[in-house]
């Protein structure tokens, strides 16, 4: 396929100009003018380009562009300089999505987590620009700490990270926002969340949790973000026809 028109396809599902991001969101490098086969995976790094590499293919796409944050120089040296580098001597271009893979309402992370939650009703919160990145939605009936608990741990196999438990004895509207998505605590609890399930939190999060009487949990920022890119890279060979494989190289953080 014509890098030109899966560029193309890419932008129109994920529409990356309706959200105010803080990173490059679309094609990062172009080394090829073609796409045959992809690989996909959470953050751009070593061992994914490694892993293009053994499987042959010439198009990379990640959540996290790491190198294409605003503020970076971007200067061709360095480490930076020799992702580059491997990345047009074998021919792989690099995209790049990042808060439109946390939002959209189909292969999003966080309307995938809410599915896999068993969640419905669900409404968008945070927006970021024109288009929401979290999701809230509602358990059918209420659920304890323990049967919350159960149901995130069978969403996030390797558990929970902290559980902050301030607020209310049962669960039945759950906010979610995958990553460091804690700062929206404050809009959920106006929208009537009883929960939140987030990625990593900051210092001040537990705090607010106490003060403010609410519960929230967090599983890891990367294992809250594989859903996104697993789900392109599956939709990507359904839809297009194109061999495309999720890598996924932990991390616990």
């Amino acid at each position: 396929m014509e890098l030109n028109f899966f560029s193309s396809w890419l932008n129109d599902l994920l529409t990356p100009q309706a959200f105010h991001d803080y990173c490059t969101d679309g094609l990062c490098v172009e080394a090829n003018d073609k796409v045959t086969k992809i690989v996909t995976g959470v953050s751009f790094r070593d061992r994914l380009i490694d892993a293009a590499i053994e499987e042959g293919a010439d198009c990379i796409i990640v959540h996290h562009p790491n190198g294409f944050w605003k503020g970076e120089d971007r200067v061709l040296v360095g480490k930076f300089g020799e992702r580059m580098r491997r990345l047009m001597q074998h021919g792989i271009s690099l995209y790049g999505y990042h808060l439109p893979l946390d939002g959209h309402p189909e292969i999003g992370n966080n309307a995938l987590i809410a599915k896999a939650m068993n969640l419905s009703n669900l409404q968008g919160f945070l927006p970021e620009g024109e288009k929401f990145v979290g999701w809230i939605g509602e358990f059918a009936q209420p659920k304890t700490h323990e049967e919350f608990f159960a149901q995130a741990e069978t969403v996030f196999p390797h558990g929970i990270q902290n559980r902050l438990m301030f607020g209310s004895k049962t669960i039945r509207k759950v906010a979610i926002c995958s990553g460091s998505g804690a700062s929206g605590i404050e809009e959920a609890i106006s929208l009537g969340a009883d929960a939140f399930i987030t990625g990593e939190i900051k210092e001040a999060v537990p705090i607010a949790c106490e003060e403010l009487g609410f519960n929230l949990i967090n599983c890891g920022h990367h294992r809250t973000e594989v859903f996104g890119v697993r789900a392109l890279a599956e939709k990507i060979q359904e839809e297009l026809k194109i061999p495309a494989k999720f890598v996924d190289l932990d991390n616990p953080v």
